[in-house]
This record gives C-alpha cells, structure tokens and sequence, in this order.
C-alpha cells in the first residue's frame, strides 16, 4: 500500500505557486487573516498559515480585535479590510462570538476575496461549474492530492461519505467536472458497505474517529481521509480506520501528514488566484 502524504503535493503546489508570483511585477497576492480574541487553537492554525504564506511568496496582514469586541467595532473593521484594494484575499477565524452578526459579514464579503467558499455567490459558482468560483479549500484539497499523485479521475466511480457544504456537496460538484462518476452517502443511507465498495476512489469526510475499516472497501481502492478527530489515547487520527484500511487499500492518505497540509496549500493558490483576476491578468 501506498501512502497519499501532503508533503508531496504541498512542494509541487508550491512550485506552482512561486511561478505564478514571479509573473505579478513586484505586486504581492495579500491576505488578510481576522481574529476576535486569542483562542490557543486559532492563533496556532494563524501562524501555520503565515508560515506557509510566506513559504510561497505571499503576504499576510493579520487584524487582531479584543474578546469584548462589540459587533460595531468588528463590522467597521472588516469594512475597512473588506473594501482595501491591497487586500486579495479573506480569512476569518469562525465561528465568531455571539455577539457579532456573522450573516451579516457573510452577506458583505466580496466574493472575489471569499477564498474558502462562504458566501453565495462563491457557492452557486461551485454547483454551475463557474472557472472563477473558489471552491471550499479542503474539497479542492482532495482533487489535488489525487492529481498530485497522478491518479486518474475520469471515468472513475468515486463515493463520498458525507454531504456537508464543506466537504461532501461542493466536493460532489468538483469530480463531476472532473468527469468521475459520483455518489454522495449520508448518515441515511442504505446498505451503506455495499455501495463503498463499488468505488475506485473512496473518500471519507463524516467526523467520526477511526469509523470506516476495510470492511466498507474492496481490493485495490484508493481511500482518500479528510477527517481530523481524537482517538481514545487522545492521539490524532482520522475517519478511517489506518491499521485495517492496509489490508486492502491500495494508496490511503494518513492522519496526520495527509490532507491538511494541502488544504493550508490550496488556500495560498486560492489566494494568488485571486489577486489576479482582481488585477485583470
């Protein structure tokens, strides 16, 4: 069995990412990252993402506001940001305190500056096949991974547990372009096993720790895991079982050291996208 690690995708996203740069005549794609308050895991996830911004020749700004921010302070802020023509891309750290009208930020952010598939339009853009749309970042992840490793997509039959708006539903739409023949399981779905094992390419995105084993696969499949959770030990681990998926996958993306460092990729390549289309190139 082969493994689908991040690293390998992430350095060929990168060289991608360098090249398009040096094309940009001295202008830098920026993003700008917005925090309420100082939440260990959002300030740890910020600084991967500067540190892998930076790593490909981006910029970030960061907007920091107190834990007490009233929704006045937050929605002029974010105006500020929203409207900065040197601002590429958005990343706000959610959820956002109660206090603070996040419908409200969802209506008004630019959708060309929507880099991970929040507001409306970027979403409409997704399910119509729209080139400009940004689609959610680990959606787009996973069809980068399966490039980056150059597995075929076309033509193959491809099963999806999960119909979330982050994964699942959007993800559907991006292997359809790709002209996969798709099935979106649920939570409802019957004979569950039955139908995961006709798929050539099985992906996993239900939030459940170590849920799916080989039992759910046939021989040969490439099993793609997007899920993050902790296991009993308090270890990181993902939806698929790891040590049964072996016995028949064919190639498995690990937890840690699979998806996620992609997904950080994707968003920097969302964001060089961005900026030019603003830029007219």
């Amino acid at each position: 069995m082969q493994e689908l690690r991040g690293k390998l995708v992430v350095e060929k996203l990168k060289e991608e990412c360098l090249k398009r740069c040096e094309s940009h005549h001295g202008k830098v794609p920026t993003l700008a990252i917005i925090r309420v308050g100082a939440k260990e895991a959002d300030i740890s996830y910020q600084r991967g993402v500067r540190k892998r911004f930076l790593d490909f020749g981006l910029e970030v700004k960061d907007y920091e506001l107190p834990e007490d921010a009233s929704d006045e302070e937050f929605q002029k802020a974010f105006d500020f940001i929203n409207d900065d023509p040197e601002i590429n891309g958005i990343l706000i750290m959610r959820p956002l305190p109660p206090k603070i009208n996040e419908k409200e930020i969802l209506r008004k952010l630019r959708p060309e500056k929507d880099l991970d598939c929040i507001t409306k339009e970027n979403i409409a853009g997704v399910m119509l096949g729209e080139p400009s749309a940004f689609a959610p970042c680990t959606a787009q992840a996973v069809i980068e991974m399966l490039k980056g490793y150059e597995i075929p997509i076309a033509g193959k039959r491809v099963v999806i547990l999960g119909r979330s708006m982050v994964v699942g539903k959007p993800l559907s739409m991006l292997f359809l372009k790709e002209n996969a023949t798709v099935t979106v399981c649920h939570s409802k779905s019957e004979n569950l096993k039955e139908i995961t094992k006709e798929a050539d390419i099985l992906v996993v995105a239900i939030g459940k720790a170590k849920f799916v084993g080989s039992s759910y696969i046939r021989e040969g499949a490439i099993v793609v895991d997007v899920g993050i959770n902790m296991d009993e030990e308090g270890k990181l681990c993902g939806d698929c079982d790891y040590d049964t998926m072996t016995e028949k996958a064919s190639m498995l993306s690990p937890v840690p050291g699979g998806l996620g460092s992609v997904t950080t990729a994707v968003l920097a390549k969302h964001l060089i996208r961005a900026a030019e289309l603003q830029w007219g190139e």
